[in-house]
């Protein structure tokens, strides 16, 4: 089953990234779902990005523990 992603979601890259908000999901130039993502690199610039739906996983806020 294919996981379905909408705006305000937390997500990560399947491979451990950083947690991404998701700012939208639409097809791209080739038909394809994207998931449209938002966060802040480890130099705090604010990056965008769209991924494929099967390359994310859901982040829970808990998981995500107390603010620093």
């Amino acid at each position: 089953m294919t996981q379905t992603f909408k705006c305000g979601d937390r997500v990560r890259l399947k491979g451990g990234e950083a947690v991404m908000a998701v700012t939208g999901v639409s097809p791209d130039s080739n038909g394809e779902t994207k998931v449209w993502c938002a966060w802040f690199d480890d130099t705090h610039l604010h990056q965008t990005a769209g991924h494929p739906v099967e390359a994310l996983e859901a982040v829970e806020i808990a998981e995500l523990g107390p603010p620093p």
